[in-house]
């Protein structure tokens, strides 16, 4: 996630720091012109079967419906042949079925969504489930919506779900326990209301300027942590949701004179009088966002590929500045880091969305149509390795990747302009925290740790890109190439953490980091290189 001009404080330094966040001190690359194609869905790709294409769900009530055997899609659609097999690595990943309805007011001042999801879930513990829990995002803070959810029905019995203190999620109680390894099946009705942003306040989810953004718009199941459901709702300032691989099947029916962007692929599309309906599928994702507005459409190819940029008509001249940076991104992530196996990307313009928003499979751009694009493209793209692709929990210890996404603007602009380019972001970020009240904080504290939004995003973001330059000097640059494809190969669809990361780091050199870790991430402290 970047953050936005409207941020801005009195203090001096944190006027340079969110100057920086804002591209203020860092001019904009002019990046070749790159042909276009249209994007090809993957061969095999065939229409649903009639009970999933069928007339648009219901509102989500209190009194939930049977909810029918929905078809379960070939989820290898949503990779490239080349990964076509992770489907099968990844069999007891959580599984949902998510039929939607959008509509609007008569004015396009709010929406709706009305749903219904069913999901399977297997019990990953050693020990019998009594619970499982649903986080309805859209109720946090940083979202312009409300959810509602509920009663679900669970094995065969209608269940309401508890709320959490201090949760956005429901917790609904079992019939029968779930041993280890045993599967639940759970249904149930949604509703969500959303409403207009306030350019004064940047939101996750909300309308703005005639787009509609939704990511997580669906109950989400969150991650379990030694045996305990991860219900904590998310401080104000950094990232939300935390969930592990799952596979998605998403039916929607929206309003038909708007363009629709979503998570996956698109397999089929339908009209009928004023409504469109298109089915989605997704291979291993995290969690899922769509967009819809009047957008114009665009799509190239990146090797196999299809990259996709969804911008307003009046952003028309930032559409291939955009595609531009996002393609030399991703040929450079997948050959540092790690491919990309799904079959596209999306890039949507979302204005008043911070400066950009990650979601796997797509992001949201919020700076369009002005002077400050590059930079959050090429740093939402990186999100796709680093959170997408390497999880980690964005709460406790997002430096894992924020830190690592706004280091991939400085291996970006070495890649466009060579080393002193990048030498140079990297300068611009040293003397913003070197100018910071207090620049020995270390950089690996949990969000809500930090004494405000600003002091997160120069520490975790800043000082954070600094530790992987400093990391890289210490490993060396074969070390530490070596060292980005360990750890994409070890943590690939998995969870990383900050102890897992260092011991990647010094088994690739053979040697003991465990000063350098202290000094830069868990204790901080006098960093020679930052005076």
């Amino acid at each position: 996630m970047m953050w936005p001009m409207k941020r801005i404080q009195r203090w001096v330094v944190i006027l340079m720091l969110l100057a920086f966040l804002l591209g203020a001190c860092l001019p904009t690359v002019e990046l070749a012109p790159t042909r276009t194609s249209p994007g090809d869905l993957p061969e095999g790709t065939q229409a649903l079967p009639p009970a999933f294409t069928s007339t648009p769900s219901p509102p989500a009530t209190r009194t939930p419906a049977p909810t029918p055997d929905l078809p379960t899609l070939d989820q290898r659609l949503g990779l490239l042949p080349a990964y076509a097999r992770d489907v099968a690595a990844l069999q007891d990943a959580t599984r949902y079925w998510i039929e939607i309805e959008i509509s609007f007011d008569d004015h396009a001042q709010s929406a709706s969504i009305d749903g219904r999801a069913r999901i399977h879930f297997i019990n990953p513990l050693d020990e019998r489930l009594d619970d499982i829990v649903l986080m309805l995002w859209p109720n946090n803070e940083q979202y312009a919506a409300s959810m509602i959810a509920g009663p679900a029905v669970i094995q065969d019995e209608v269940v309401e779900g508890s709320t959490i203190r201090g949760s956005p999620g429901l917790s609904f109680d079992l019939p029968r326990s779930l041993a280890p390894g045993e599967r639940v099946d759970l249904s149930l009705p949604f509703q969500v209301e959303i409403n207009p942003m306030s350019g004064l306040s940047p939101k996750r989810m909300g309308i703005t300027e005639g787009v509609l953004l939704a990511p997580t718009f669906y109950p989400l199941v969150p991650r379990l942590i030694e045996g305990e459901w991860q219900t904590g709702d998310a401080p104000p300032g950094g990232d939300t949701t935390n969930s592990d691989i799952a596979f998605y099947q998403l039916a929607v029916t929206w309003p038909a004179d708007l363009s629709l962007a979503a998570s996956g692929v698109e397999l089929d599309r339908d009209v009928a009088g004023e409504l469109a309906h298109a089915t989605f599928i997704s291979g291993p994702m995290r969690d899922i966002a769509l967009a819809l507005g009047p957008f114009l459409f665009e799509s190239r190819k990146v090797g196999e590929i299809n990259l996709q940029a969804w911008v307003l008509p009046e952003h028309s001249d930032d559409l291939d500045i955009m595609l531009d940076a996002a393609e030399i991104q991703m040929v450079l992530l997948g050959e540092l880091v790690g491919p990309y196996p799904y079959v596209e990307l999306d890039l949507v313009d979302a204005p008043g969305a911070f400066g950009g928003i990650e979601y796997p499979g797509l992001v949201y751009v919020g700076t369009l149509g002005g002077d400050w694009i590059i930079e959050p493209t090429v740093h939402e793209v990186a999100h796709q390795w680093f959170y997408g692709l390497i999880g980690d929990d964005q709460i406790e210890q997002p430096w894992l990747d924020e830190a690592a996404a706004t280091y991939a603007e400085a291996l970006f602009y070495e890649e466009v302009s060579g080393s002193g380019r990048g030498t140079g972001f990297l300068s611009d970020l040293r003397s913003i925290v070197r100018g910071y009240p207090d620049p020995t904080l270390p950089i690996g504290l949990p969000v809500g740790e930090y004494q405000d939004q600003f002091e997160y995003a120069a520490f975790v973001y800043l000082k954070g890109a600094l530790f992987f330059d400093a990391l890289r000097n210490q490993l060396g640059e074969a070390g530490f190439k070596d060292f980005l494809k360990n750890y994409f190969e070890t943590y690939r669809y998995g969870f990383a953490d900050a102890l897992g990361f260092q011991s990647i780091a010094e088994e690739t050199c053979s040697c003991d980091l465990a000063s350098f870790f202290a000094l830069w991430v868990y204790e901080g402290g006098r960093i020679l290189e930052l005076e």
